[in-house]
C-alpha cells in the first residue's frame, strides 16, 4: 500500500511527460498501475524509485498508443519485471513489430475502447482518442468514490472523450503545442501539419478551452502534460489556461488547481480524497 493513500482515494504521479517519453503511476489503496512506459526501463526504474516505489509492487502497465515516447521502455521492463501489460488489439500489433525479444504471452492483455476492466481496487475505462495510430486510447480510473483520467495524444477532444471524463475529480491533460510556436518554428511543413492536425496533438488553446468546460462540469484539479519541448513551454501552456479560466471567472486555488507535468523528473503527486476531494501535495525526496 502506499504510504498516505487511503481506501478509495487516487493519487496520481506523473513519472515524467512529454514528447520525450511518458509514465504515469495512478494508485490507489492496495493498487498501483503505470499507465506507458516510455524512454528506456533504466529511466522507468529510476522514476518509480525515486517515488518509492519497486516495479514488482505494480499491478499491471495500461498502454495509451504504440509510439516510442509510450512505450520505450516496455519491452525490456515486461521481461524483467514481468508485469501484466493492458492495451488495445491494434496497439498491440504495434508493441509486438518492435519487440527485440519474446517475453511470457500470458502478461499480455487485450482491452477493449468502452468496457470497463477491473485491476486491483480500481474499475478502468479505455476510450478512443484521435491520433495518429490505430487503437490509440485514453484512460479513466474508478474507485468507489473517485475517479481520475488520462487523456493525452489526440489531435482534438471529441464529443464521446468529454463525456467521458466529463465529472472526473482529476485529469492529466495535453496541452502539447502553442500554435505560434509551432508554425513560426523549425519544424519541416508536413510535421507542422501532422501535429496541428485532427489526428495530431492537444494545443493549449483547445486544452485550456477543455480545462474550463471540465471545471464548470464538476472536475477541480488538473494537470497539463505531454508539452513539446519545442512547441511549447510550462509557462505558455499555464498562461493560455489561465486565460481561459479567468474569462469564465473561475479562480485558481478557489475553483480548481492547476499544474504542469515535469518533463523528465517525477512530478509532486496529486492526492484526491475520498472524503472531501481536496488535494494534497506531497514533496519528492530525491
Amino acid at each position: 500500500m502506499r504510504e498516505g493513500i487511503r481506501p478509495h482515494d487516487i493519487e496520481i504521479t506523473p513519472l515524467f511527460s512529454g514528447s520525450s517519453g511518458n509514465a504515469i503511476l495512478v494508485s490507489t489503496s492496495g493498487t498501483m498501475v503505470l499507465v506507458d512506459a516510455g524512454m528506456n526501463c533504466k529511466k522507468v526504474v529510476e522514476a518509480l524509485h525515486i517515488v518509492h516505489v519497486e516495479p514488482s509492487e505494480l499491478s499491471a502497465v495500461l498502454i495509451t498508443h504504440d509510439h516510442s515516447d509510450h512505450i520505450g521502455a516496455l519491452d525490456v521492463f515486461t521481461r524483467k519485471f514481468g508485469i501484466p501489460v493492458y492495451a488495445t488489439a491494434q496497439t498491440w500489433e504495434g508493441i509486438h513489430a518492435v519487440e527485440r525479444k519474446p517475453h511470457n504471452a500470458e502478461l499480455d492483455h487485450e482491452i477493449e475502447t468502452g468496457v470497463r476492466i477491473t485491476l486491483g481496487q480500481f474499475e478502468v475505462l479505455a476510450f478512443d482518442t484521435p491520433h495518429d495510430t490505430t487503437g490509440s486510447c485514453g484512460y479513466r480510473f474508478f474507485t468507489s468514490s473517485c475517479s481520475a483520467s488520462i487523456a493525452t495524444d489526440m489531435g482534438y477532444i471529441t464529443d464521446d472523450i468529454f463525456q467521458t471524463i466529463k465529472g472526473s475529480d482529476g485529469i492529466l491533460l495535453e496541452a502539447n503545442y502553442d500554435k505560434d510556436m509551432l508554425w513560426n518554428g523549425e519544424y519541416p511543413y508536413p510535421l507542422k501539419k501532422r501535429i496541428d492536425g485532427q489526428f495530431g496533438h492537444l494545443c493549449n488553446d483547445d486544452c485550456a478551452h477543455a480545462v474550463a468546460e471540465l471545471c464548470k462540469n464538476g472536475t477541480r484539479h488538473f494537470i497539463l502534460g505531454h508539452l513539446s519541448k519545442e512547441n511549447n513551454m510550462p509557462q505558455v501552456a499555464e498562461r493560455t489556461v489561465l486565460r481561459a479560466m479567468q474569462e469564465e471567472n473561475l479562480v485558481r486555488d478557489r475553483d480548481y488547481t492547476l499544474r504542469i507535468a515535469n518533463r523528465y523528473t517525477p512530478t509532486a503527486p496529486l492526492l484526491l480524497s475520498a472524503e472531501n476531494k481536496e488535494i494534497y501535495l506531497q514533496e519528492i525526496v530525491v
